[in-house]
Formats: structure tokens, sequence, C-alpha cells
């Protein structure tokens, strides 16, 4: 029988109790690592402070910019009171008028906003006209803001004019007209303009000036 040779049979075991510690440790640093995920710790910081102020910002930042996009698209309505000074033809039957306007306002940036008006007009006759005039003015625009103060207006629509006499004889045609405006914004909601309206007849034209106010709600 040969010697044994004792050192080989050592490095046999050792090299296995080696093998087994590597694979422990591995086993040992994986469950660490699950251990730590599902700690006090980690899940207090998921629901904290940092993960709401910095991991967040971009899905932050989507939602504010989807609520300004949702919100630039308004609508509002309000009254416009004028006052009517006629030119040209049309001041030799009238003197003056009032009038009332129901004006739509749909928002489409803070710059400018699409106009529809429907309102009445009213116009005082002279002592000496045989004829009482009045006209419903149908028409709508774009009220483009000119820096915070000042705005344009410029309009298209119809106008149905009234005539009638002292016998509750009345007819009515109704035209194109053609108006713009310019003023300056008070405030939020309030807008003070003078307007220039012409109303184009197959006999002539009809022409006056407004002042208006307008009161949005």
């Amino acid at each position: 029988m040969k010697n044994l040779n004792f050192s080989k049979l050592l490095f046999i075991p050792l090299v296995c109790m080696g093998i087994s510690a590597s694979a422990q440790n591995n086993l040992t640093g994986a469950g660490d690592v699950a251990v730590a995920a599902n700690s006090p710790v980690i899940q207090t910081a998921a629901k904290g402070p940092l993960a709401a102020s910095k991991l967040f910002e971009p899905a932050a930042a989507f939602k504010n910019v989807t609520a300004a996009d949702g919100s630039a698209s308004t609508f509002s309505i309000g009254l416009e009171p004028e006052a009517i000074l006629p030119i040209g033809d049309f001041k030799t039957f009238v003197s003056a008028g009032a009038g009332l306007n129901l004006k739509g306002l749909y928002h489409l940036s803070d710059a400018g906003a699409v106009t529809a008006t429907v309102g009445y007009n009213y116009f005082l006759p002279k002592e000496d006209a045989d004829f009482k005039y009045s006209g419903i003015p149908v028409k709508i625009g774009y009220l483009a803001k000119l820096g915070d103060m000042f705005f344009v207006e410029p309009q298209v629509g119809l106008y149905s004019m009234r005539v009638s006499d002292d016998d509750d004889n009345s007819a009515s045609n109704t035209n194109l007209l053609l108006a713009a405006k310019v003023g300056l914004n008070v405030g939020e909601k309030s807008h003070l303009g003078v307007g220039y309206n012409y109303i184009k007849a197959d006999g002539g034209s009809t022409s006056f000036i407004n002042l208006s106010y307008l009161f949005t709600f």
C-alpha cells in the first residue's frame, strides 16, 4: 500500500467548505436586499416628502400644463349699454340714440376672444322729423387685447332698421353691418369702448358712433 498524501485529502474538504460559505453569503445578501426593500425606513421614504417633491415632478408638471390648457378657453357673457351719436345723413333725422347689447365672449387665450352681440337701439327723432327709428344689430367679431390696457374689436353682421310714423305705420329692412371698436380694459371684466358702425343699404348708407361700456359676469 502506498502512503496516503494527507495534504491532498485535506484540500478537497477545504474547497467544498469555501464553496458552501460563498453560496451562503450570496443567499444572505439577496435576503438582506429583500428585507431592506420591505423595511419601514424604505417604505416611509417612498411615501415621504422626497417622493412627492423630486420623484414625481414630471407628473406634477404635466398635470399643471393640462389644467392650464383646459382653462385657457372659457366663456363669459355680459351687458353692454351704449350711447349713440348719428353722423352723415342720418343725423338729419335723429338727434341721438341709446342701446343695450347682450354680448358673449369665447376667450381663446389671454390675448383675445371671439364675440357675438345682439342688441336693441332706439333713436330720438328731431322735432321736425316725421319718422321714428329703431334697430336690432346682430354682430360677430374678435376682441384683441393690445397689451394690458387697450383692445380693438372688428365686427361684421346684420342690422334690421325699423321706421315708423305717428300713426304706427312701420316698415323694416335688414342690411349688412360693418363695425369697429377701440377701447380701454377696465379691470378684468369690463371694457370701455368707442365704435363706428356702417350700415350698407341699397338706397344709401347709415352710420353712427357709439360709446359703450361692457361688464361681464
